[in-house]
């Protein structure tokens, strides 16, 4: 029987790789975002669109960020 709060036995090495390619990749996804932000020309809406892309930056961060808490709470990095 499992505690709780503890992972069922061979769930640990998916689970923390998983992890580690979602750290990875919306780290990667974060940075590939910033660099496809077009001109619009219109000034206000050119603010919008940056500020929506700079919150989906960070979102993707955060999600990063997230995860590396999670393996470095396991143990791992």
């Amino acid at each position: 029987m499992d505690e709780p709060g503890r992972r069922p036995r061979g769930a640990g090495r998916a689970t923390d790789a998983a992890l580690a390619r979602v750290r990875t990749s919306t780290l990667a996804m974060s940075d590939v975002l910033l660099t496809h932000v077009p001109d619009l020309g219109d000034l206000p809406t050119q603010r919008a669109l940056d500020a929506w892309v700079e919150q989906a930056a960070d979102a993707l961060r955060a999600l990063s960020d997230a995860a590396e808490e999670r393996l470095l709470g396991d143990g791992l990095r």
